[in-house]
């Protein structure tokens, strides 16, 4: 038994066809066989069954597959570590996915100090909304993704690094424009706008009014830019968070939101570095996690509220 044929199993497990297998390896697809076969032979059982055209693993080739991802992982880590310090890294790749309203200060502003301090890594950075990019994490499309939180799942980690502020935007015709900040009391009387509830913010959105028994609420929007457009031309008030895409709707009028007119203690929403602590991560992942949560994970901040 070599190394290359651990390789080799491990792609012909992904793939379950040997033409892609062979083909994605470089290899010749009689080579993938011969290799996998005297794999078998060693081992005394059959890792892969013919299913048709394609095969599959058998209990045996999922029991192993196991113990082999386990064991490449370490050794692909130990290897990129040992090229870090000899200076011969190629310094690897990292998909991350991001929520709209972090990719253009907070994610740039990152990776940029990111990679100024490791050189050599490359970063692909799409965007999407919260459900998704975790879906996608869960799914091995993306390494690690900046999002609200969602339900807990035992596979993700969670590092808080960024908050953002909840509060009411209006139009100067709204009857709430002349108080210099709101407070649940002001909105039992005011038809209000907000995130749709199908999404993390918007349940968190939720969770908080009805605990205080508002209720003349629209659950129907997905971001910033349209709650603030119907605020700043109706007579809806918009509770929301206080994002460029608010501060980019022109004749908006922006209050702050407090839980207690005593307290005056801001309301915040987080966003999260999420990763899966299942999924396979190649040492470059590892070390931009350890980096993220080294330089910006936030401490709970006793004077704020969070709504998630």
């Amino acid at each position: 038994m070599n190394l290359s044929q651990l390789y080799y199993f491990r792609k012909l497990a992904e793939l379950q066809h040997y033409a892609k297998a062979a083909k994605e390896l470089y290899i010749t697809q009689p080579s993938l066989s011969n290799a996998i076969s005297s794999l078998e032979q060693e081992l005394g059982v059959s890792l892969f069954q013919k299913t048709g055209r394609n095969i599959h693993l058998t209990k045996y080739g999922s029991e192993f597959l196991v113990y082999v991802n386990k064991g490449l992982e370490q050794i692909d880590k130990g290897i990129a570590i040992m090229k870090n310090y000899a200076g011969t890294s190629d310094g690897g790749k990292i998909d991350l996915g991001c929520i709209i309203t972090v990719q253009t200060d907070f994610i740039p502003k990152l990776l940029n100090g990111y990679k100024a301090s490791t050189g050599g890594v490359a970063f692909s950075v799409r965007e999407d909304t919260s459900q998704p990019l975790v879906k996608d994490l869960l799914s091995g499309c993306y390494d690690v993704v900046f999002c609200a939180r969602g339900d807990d799942d035992p596979d993700l980690t969670y590092v808080p690094v960024l908050t953002q502020k909840v509060v009411v935007a209006m139009s100067a015709d709204c009857p709430l424009v002349d108080k210099a900040f709101i407070t649940p009391a002001d909105l039992y009387e005011q038809h209000l706008i907000t995130y749709v509830d199908t999404i993390p913010l918007g349940r968190a959105i939720r969770r908080m009014l009805d605990e205080r028994d508002i209720k003349n609420v629209e659950y129907s929007y997905l971001d910033e830019s349209i709650l603030a457009g119907f605020a700043a031309n109706g007579v809806e008030a918009a509770i929301m968070l206080d994002t460029f895409l608010l501060r980019s709707v022109d004749n908006v009028v922006v209050r702050p939101f407090y839980l207690s007119p005593l307290e005056r203690r801001s309301c915040y929403h987080r966003v999260y570095m999420a990763y899966s602590t299942k999924n396979y991560h190649p040492y470059c992942v590892d070390h931009f996690i350890q980096y993220v949560t080294d330089t910006k994970a936030l401490a709970t901040d006793p004077n704020a509220r969070y709504i998630d």
